[in-house]
């Protein structure tokens, strides 16, 4: 690792070097990247005790078709900005240099064997995404390479998780460790109680693109960014 926040020189099909043992693993779009995604990657850290949190910008995410996306440079550029305040969070290109679409299942395939067996991997999915989880790619493969760590979101709260988890199959809550395990599977999955994070990528672009200001709602290094090369829209002052 090059200073907080960066990926290896010259290595970003990897993980970051010295992650830690206990790795959140935070995907998404990023477009543009929010200080929700910064508040909810602090309460996973603390909550799950974690050694650092890996951003992983989606290169090509199959859930958004044909949808015009902030070219993928100007998306990792912004998370690389969001998270140098932040000595816990680091970013990996490692979408970036694969080809075709970013399946979640790939990426953590590719970090386990990157990372070793030692490494205990949380992947970070709101309970919107969970409920869905049947319709990712070898969605029954996840478990094999991390745990899941589910958070709410809004109009998704965290009750909503008993739904899902007979899905996943033979798990059982245990009190002690706060997770649902199984006996035949590697990977546990952790609800992390917390406020619903309302603020919402799709909201800030449209917001921009009615010449709007997002203030308070993204890092203002972020907002310098996409004002000066003009992501979404053409906003009149400064987006701060």
């Amino acid at each position: 690792m090059n200073g907080a926040g960066n990926a290896t020189p010259g290595d970003d099909s990897a993980a970051p070097e010295n992650p830690g043992r206990r790795i959140g693993v935070l995907g998404g779009t990023f477009d543009p990247v929010h200080n929700g995604h910064l508040r909810l990657a602090e309460r996973v850290l603390h909550c799950l005790n974690l050694d650092s949190i890996l951003f992983i910008p989606a290169a090509r995410p199959p859930h958004k078709g044909d949808e015009q996306m902030a070219p993928f440079k100007n998306r990792v550029a912004m998370v690389r900005i969001a998270v140098r305040a932040f000595p816990s969070f680091l970013v990996s290109e490692m979408e970036g240099v694969r080809h075709g679409p970013s399946y979640s299942v790939d990426t953590l395939k590719e970090l386990r064997r990157t990372l070793g067996p030692a490494a205990a991997l949380f992947f970070i999915v709101g309970m919107d995404a969970f409920v869905e989880l049947k319709t990712w790619k070898n969605w029954q493969r996840l478990p094999d390479y991390t745990n899941i760590a589910v958070v709410p979101r809004p109009d998704c709260p965290l009750a909503m998780i008993a739904k899902v988890i007979p899905q996943m199959g033979r798990y059982f809550f245990d009190p002690a460790d706060s997770c649902w395990r199984a006996s035949d599977r590697a990977g546990r999955i952790y609800p992390v109680v917390m406020d619903p994070v309302a603020i919402s990528s799709t909201d800030i672009r449209r917001m921009i693109a009615a010449g709007d200001l997002p203030t308070g709602l993204l890092p203002g290094e972020v907002a310098d960014y996409i004002g000066r090369h003009r992501l979404y829209g053409r906003v009149k002052g400064n987006l701060r």
